[in-house]
């Protein structure tokens, strides 16, 4: 999560970044820090200031879907992103709305106005938007917005429909602004298995119920241990038509040694998705790629692939970081679609561009109009510790 903040009449800026676990489990949404097992209800209780919301991973979509009585209407199919989408516009009352807003000592409950756009085809969820209404004067805010992608993400062995990215906005009424990103990667699933025990000794304790196992990952991986170098060429070819979810294989280009023992034989399939692929032209062509390696195939087992992005194969144009020179009039600014950094001298205008971190996906930059990754492009990982499984929730 990046949190950006805008006092009133100065530039958005970037606030802090945090990283948190959430289990979403028994209907409620549960966070903790990355390989703790002490989970919360209230994502608050971890950090001490800035803005923080719930029900960005599955509590909204209970209360629009499940719970709540929406007036939902159907307005149509729409394009805006190049490919066709059902609209439908959603209402949710006061009466009805279970969404809280606190903002310091106030709190109050407001309604939901918004949209969600669906596959006309599948009818999977893509996009949901809604905003705050009916606000409570007393929490001072103007405008509370929220915007959810969704994409399909391999658990186990099954795809499942589950939330990719979150912004939510929120705007004071004297005009300060914050802003959150949230980039949700490496989902799993857990399951509970339960022992009943008929005919057992007097002295021996009955073991009934899900208590009896703490949760487990839905399907068994191990992990790497960290530090290691992985280089992964790309199976198939990778360009400017792919789609964002898309599967995305690769293979190790070079077998993986740690103390003389190959761990991660050459040829071993990996497998993800791609998670973004933007075109912007404000500092001349280029696209933004990110992908997210999460499987590894080897003769002794699947393996969890969690790691971060160390270089790219630079001859196919790729790039960790874009600087662009170009010239500009004194006192010129230029601003960039993702985050920046510039620079000006003797008229002369440098600007370097790069995206924030986002843990186990990788994201680069490609140069031009349009591009071809071709089979055997080539990016360079390191392994990072995979945070630890929860612990049974009680």
């Amino acid at each position: 999560m990046a949190r950006f903040r805008k006092p009133a009449g100065k530039e958005l800026k970037p606030l802090d970044r945090a990283v948190l676990q959430i289990l979403f489990t028994g209907g409620k949404e549960l966070f903790a820090f990355p390989g703790d097992t002490h989970w919360e209800t209230n994502p608050f209780a971890f950090l001490t200031s800035g803005m923080i919301s719930n029900g960005l991973f599955g509590l909204h979509l209970k209360a629009i879907f499940l719970d709540s009585r929406p007036i939902i209407r159907y307005k149509g199919d729409e394009s805006p992103t190049g490919r066709r989408e059902a609209r439908y516009d959603f209402h949710i009352s006061r009466m009805a709305s279970g969404y809280t807003v606190q903002r310091a000592a106030a709190s109050g409950v407001v309604a939901m106005r918004g949209s969600f756009w669906a596959d006309p085809e599948t009818y999977d969820l893509r996009r949901l938007e809604f905003h705050a209404d009916e606000i409570p004067p007393e929490l001072l805010y103007a405008d509370i917005s929220t915007t959810i992608d969704y994409n399909r993400v391999r658990i186990g062995a099954s795809d499942v429909l589950l939330p990719q990215t979150a912004d939510v906005r929120t705007t004071g009424v004297d005009g300060e602004e914050n802003r959150n990103l949230i980039e949700f990667t490496h989902c799993q699933g857990f399951h509970a298995e339960s022992t009943l025990v008929f005919g057992a000794p007097r002295d021996a304790a009955p073991v009934v119920g899900p208590a009896a196992a703490p949760p487990q990952p839905a399907a068994a991986e191990g992990t790497l241990p960290p530090e290691l170098r992985i280089a992964v060429a790309l199976s198939t070819p990778l360009d400017d038509r792919a789609a964002v979810g898309s599967i995305v294989q690769g293979k190790v280009a070079g077998s993986v040694m740690q103390k003389g023992k190959v761990l991660v034989p050459e040829g071993a399939l990996v497998e993800g998705r791609i998670r973004r692929l933007e075109r912007y032209s404000d500092a001349g062509d280029y696209f933004i790629v990110a992908l997210e390696f999460t499987g590894l195939e080897t003769p002794g087992g699947n393996l969890r692939f969690y790691a971060d992005l160390q270089d790219v194969d630079r001859r196919e144009g790729a790039e960790m970081v874009l600087d662009n020179t170009t010239r500009a009039e004194p006192g010129e600014f230029r601003s960039a679609g993702p985050r920046f950094n510039a620079v000006t001298w003797d008229n002369a205008y440098r600007q370097r561009i790069w995206t924030h971190e986002v843990p186990g996906v990788g994201t680069f930059f490609v140069r031009g109009p349009n591009f071809s990754l071709p089979p055997g492009f080539k990016t360079v990982w390191k392994t990072q510790i995979y945070p630890l499984p929860p612990s049974p929730v009680q």
